[in-house]
C-alpha cells in the first residue's frame, strides 16, 4: 500500500521529459522521417526565393513594387530554409504556401504595381512556384495534429528551463519594441503602427509560449512575427530614418528566439516524447 501510495503520489506532480523518454519517443522517428516529403521541396524554394529577392532589387522600378516584392520574396526563402532544418517539415510548406499565395495576389492588389510591370511579373511567377511548391509539400506531408497534443491543456508535462528562458526573453523584447514604438518612434504613423502592433503581437505569442505545454508551434509563430519586424522598415518606407533599429533590433532578436525554440522543439519531438511519458506514468500508476 505505500509503495502505491507513492508511485501515485509521484505520479501526479508535473514533470519535465526525462531522456528515457525520449528515447523512447524517437524509437519511432523513421516511420514520421519517411512520411515528409523530400528535402528537395525545401531547396527548390530557396533558390525560388533567393532569385525573386535578386529581381526585386534589379528588375523593379518602383518603391512600392520593390518593397512588396522583396518582402515576400524573403519570406519565402525565409520559410525554405526553415523546412531544410526542421524535422518536420508540414508547418513550414504551409507557410511558403501562404507567402505565395499573397505575393501572388499583390499585384492586383497593390497600385504600386500598376507602373511596374517587372514587379508584377516577378510576384506572379514567383507566387505561383512558391503556391506549387508548398502545396506538393503540404499534401505529400502529415499534418502537424498527427502527433500533437493539447499544449495548453497538460498538467502533467512543462516545458524545460531552456523553452521557459526563450518565453521569457522573447517577452521582454516583445514589451520593449511596444515601449521604443510609444515613446522613441516618432519618424512617421507607419513606424509607430508596426512597432506597436507587431511588438504587442511578440509578447503575446511570448505569453501563450509560457503557458503551452509544448511551445513549439508558438516558436513557429514568433519566428514568423519577428521576421516580419525585422523586415518592416523596407515595407512601410521609414528604413532611412533611426525609427528602423527599433524594428530591426528587436525583429532579429525575435527572430532568432523563434527559430532556435522551434527548431530545439523539433529535434526533442516534444509531442510524442510527451505521450511516451504519458504513458509510462500510466503504467506505473495503473500496471
Amino acid at each position: 500500500m505505500q509503495t502505491a501510495r507513492c508511485q501515485t503520489q509521484k505520479s501526479t506532480t508535473p514533470t519535465e521529459l526525462a531522456a528515457p523518454a525520449r528515447a523512447d519517443a524517437g524509437s519511432n522517428l523513421n516511420g514520421l522521417a519517411r512520411s515528409t516529403p523530400k528535402s528537395w521541396i525545401g531547396w527548390a524554394a530557396l533558390v525560388v526565393g533567393i532569385g525573386a529577392l535578386a529581381a526585386s532589387i534589379t528588375l523593379t522600378s518602383t518603391p512600392a513594387g520593390q518593397g512588396l516584392t522583396l518582402g515576400f520574396a524573403a519570406f519565402i526563402a525565409f520559410f525554405a530554409l526553415l523546412s531544410l532544418l526542421a524535422r518536420n517539415q508540414t508547418p513550414t510548406h504551409w507557410g511558403l504556401f501562404v507567402a505565395g499565395f499573397v505575393l501572388f495576389l499583390l499585384p492586383w492588389l497593390g497600385e504600386g504595381f500598376a507602373p511596374d510591370p517587372a514587379a508584377a511579373w516577378t510576384a506572379w511567377v514567383v507566387g505561383s512556384l512558391a503556391m506549387a511548391l508548398g502545396a506538393i509539400g503540404w499534401l505529400n506531408g502529415r499534418p502537424p495534429t498527427v502527433y500533437g497534443i493539447n499544449e495548453n491543456t497538460s498538467s502533467q508535462t512543462r516545458p524545460s528551463a531552456v523553452a521557459r528562458w526563450i518565453s521569457s526573453a522573447a517577452l521582454v523584447v516583445g514589451l520593449g519594441t511596444v515601449v521604443l514604438g510609444a515613446t522613441v518612434v516618432q519618424s512617421s504613423p507607419a513606424a509607430v503602427a508596426v512597432t506597436v502592433g507587431l511588438g504587442g503581437f511578440t509578447a503575446v505569442i511570448a505569453m501563450w509560449s509560457m503557458l503551452a505545454a509544448d511551445p513549439t508551434r508558438d516558436y513557429f509563430t514568433l519566428a514568423v512575427v519577428g521576421f516580419a519586424l525585422f523586415l518592416a522598415p523596407w515595407l512601410a518606407g521609414f528604413a532611412d530614418g533611426d525609427a528602423a533599429w527599433a524594428a530591426w533590433v528587436p525583429g532579429f532578436t525575435a527572430t532568432t528566439l523563434g527559430v532556435a525554440g522551434y527548431l530545439r522543439g523539433e529535434s526533442l519531438d516534444f509531442a510524442r516524447t510527451a505521450r511516451a511519458d504519458a504513458d509510462e506514468r500510466y503504467r506505473q500508476r495503473y500496471g
